[in-house]
């Protein structure tokens, strides 16, 4: 149930994806599709909310404020960067903070999505929502990040559409490799972009984690479709060597990976500056 979704906090903005069925995955003469996306099949799922955009740089930062969190970049004093004119790099002193180095500032673009945070910094933000706004996790909704399949039907809708705008790529709709490389503030590009429940950026921008696993294998998916939540996939406990599903493409990404099926895969505590996270309230 989400009627209760008026216990958000404030400054969080969730549409609702309402319960029933979707179309998950690819169908085999889908243009760019891939083996790990078949077979495509119908999928029910409860009624959830989910983050507008991608959390912030702003919203983070009031996190990390409130709870003198250390993101695992700032541990471990680096962070994956992706150079345009080459490929990614480990640059010292990069993290959410300054998300390609020590010569730039998040809190220069407050509205941008958050980068340079791992899976494990966005699960600490999703504990912090549930203190500050008094949700308990044994009892009615909580906020936590989005299985691959909430995920994708948040993008998608129930129709099975290649973009969450429909079937047909358009640049102007979406944050890829040819908008320059960078991200753009969230919820910036036009209403047209956004998915049939309002979600923005589900297409290009930054990857989104999931909790969803892949497997232990980069090249083979230990977690194949049909999608079922009860066969191990879903494992809150599972280790750092095993690979958790983003989703969503990014600013330097092709309109292959900005379709709402294409599944990327990357470690839990990864952190690069083309991947951020939304959040979800669901009971």
């Amino acid at each position: 149930a989400v009627d209760a979704a008026d216990a958000v906090r404030p400054e969080l903005d969730l549409v609702l994806v309402p319960a029933g069925e979707f179309l998950m995955g690819s169908g085999e003469a889908d243009p760019g599709s891939a083996a790990d996306e078949r077979p495509r099949h119908a999928v029910t799922l409860d009624g959830f909310r989910i983050g507008r955009t991608a959390v912030t740089n702003e919203q983070f930062a009031c996190f990390a404020r409130a709870t003198g969190h250390v993101t695992t970049a700032e541990r471990e004093g680096w962070a994956f960067v992706f150079d345009p004119a080459g490929d990614w790099e480990r640059v010292p002193g990069a993290d959410w903070r300054r998300p390609t180095g020590p010569a730039s500032r998040a809190a220069d673009l407050p509205d941008h999505p958050v980068v340079s945070v791992s899976w494990h910094d966005a699960r600490a933000f999703c504990s912090w929502l549930n203190e500050e706004s008094g949700t308990d996790p044994d009892e009615g909704l909580r906020f936590r990040l989005p299985t691959e399949a909430e995920w994708e039907k948040a993008a998608r809708g129930p129709d099975g559409r290649v973009f969450p705008w429909g079937d047909r790529f358009d640049p102007g709709l979406c944050n890829h490799f040819e908008s320059g490389c960078r991200t753009l503030p969230a919820g910036s590009l036009p209403n047209g972009s956004r998915s049939p429940y309002g979600a923005a950026d589900m297409s290009g921008n930054t990857w989104d984690w999931t909790t969803t696993l892949w497997g232990e294998d980069r090249d083979a998916a230990r977690y194949s479709y049909p999608y079922d939540p009860e066969d191990g996939r879903e494992d809150l406990s599972a280790g750092d060597e095993v690979f958790r599903i983003v989703r969503g493409g990014s600013f330097k990404n092709d309109p292959a990976a900005c379709r709402s099926a294409c599944r990327d895969l990357d470690p839990p505590g990864w952190s690069l500056n083309n991947l951020g996270f939304r959040v979800v309230l669901a009971g």
